[in-house]
């Protein structure tokens, strides 16, 4: 049941690489005239400002296009719920800047997708709020930037420690606010991924309903003003996914068939009737899989120890024919084949 801490950290590592992937995206604009005199050839710098958060100059060329590639029909958010959404993490600034991005032209370069994004920001707010979010673009690309210097490579560092070079990056560039804002929610789910062990260490000798009870008083205390909108948008399979973890001491230590029912009960608690039923299909159906490959890994064996000397092709031969009338067909066995080759590499890539 460590699929949910696993899923956490490569939420939080997916984000971190995502941030280094657009480094790389940038592209000749084919919006831009052939001209290489035409000032409006290559985008005015985004980190170009006349002053901190105020009196960003953007160029007229950009102002015009930012009216037609990002529609008034969107009913885009106000500055004031903007701000209030972010704070609580019912909106995720950096989603909505790679929402935003998606939206500039074709071909366009970095530079260039970001003068429309400020054109936008211009048309759309006032004076003073669009100077503001600028602000938050200007940094968040200068952290981006910054970004692919850091080296958090080396294997003498753990995963907790390469997390807080990427956090102190980003109190370098950014104020505690602004870096609340934008990476807020992120950074408690990162906070919450790396405690959770201690946390299961620390209960396991509680009861299955009193351990459920306090991490959702842990939950609370980890993500703050986010907690409510992580569990308005948490996936019912992973609460019960959760709560399978949680019992799974007490529920070692029933019958088999107490046990059964006990999850039985609490899959039906979660998915209804016709949900479980769907479930203990499938889960009828993984185990079936599961003791024919545990049958196919005795046979393998017993048949390599009989037969040592045997030429490679012969081998590879009749290993596949073991798999293919074990697993029921010759195409099963090549993905059964293909599968293990693809985990043997993944391993030895590992070690």
């Amino acid at each position: 049941m460590n699929q949910t801490l696993i899923r956490n950290l490569l939420y939080t590592l997916g984000a971190v690489l995502l941030i280094l992937v657009v480094i790389f995206l940038a592209r000749p604009n084919e919006f831009s005239s052939v001209e290489e005199t035409n000032p409006n050839d290559k985008a005015e710098s985004f980190f170009r400002s006349q002053s901190e958060g105020e009196g960003y100059t953007i160029d007229p060329y950009y102002l015009e296009g930012a009216k037609t590639l990002f529609s008034a029909e969107g009913d885009f958010l106000s500055f004031e719920q903007i701000l209030e959404k972010a704070k609580t993490g019912e909106l995720n600034l950096v989603s909505e800047l790679w929402t935003l991005r998606r939206q500039c032209p074709d071909g366009s370069t970095r530079e260039q997708c970001h003068e429309y994004i400020k054109a936008f920001l211009k048309n759309e707010y006032s004076e003073s709020d669009a100077n503001r979010l600028i602000q938050l673009l200007t940094n968040y690309l200068k952290y981006e930037s910054a970004m692919v210097d850091l080296d958090t490579t080396s294997k003498s560092f753990s995963n907790y420690e390469k997390y807080e070079k990427v956090k102190e990056l980003r109190r370098k560039i950014f104020s505690k606010e602004d870096a609340d804002l934008i990476f807020g929610l992120e950074e408690a789910t990162a906070d919450f991924s790396f405690n959770r062990k201690n946390f299961l260490e620390e209960t396991k000798n509680l009861s299955a309903d009193e351990r459920i009870r306090q991490y959702d008083v842990f939950r609370k205390k980890s993500f703050g003003n986010y907690y409510n909108a992580l569990v308005a948008r948490e996936p019912k399979f992973d609460r019960f996914e959760t709560e399978m973890e949680l019992r799974q001491a007490e529920l070692s230590k029933l019958s088999p068939k107490d046990r059964e029912n006990k999850e039985k009960e609490i899959r039906i608690s979660y998915f209804g009737k016709d949900g479980n039923e769907r479930m203990e299909k499938v889960l009828k159906e993984i185990k079936e899989e599961e003791e024919k490959i545990s049958r196919l890994e005795q046979e393998e064996k017993k048949f390599l120890n009989q037969n040592p000397n045997l030429s490679p092709a012969d081998r590879e031969k009749k290993i596949m024919d073991i798999r293919s009338t074990i697993l029921g067909s010759k195409e099963l066995a090549e993905e059964y084949t293909r599968r293990i080759e693809y985990e043997r590499t993944l391993k030895n890539q590992s070690e």
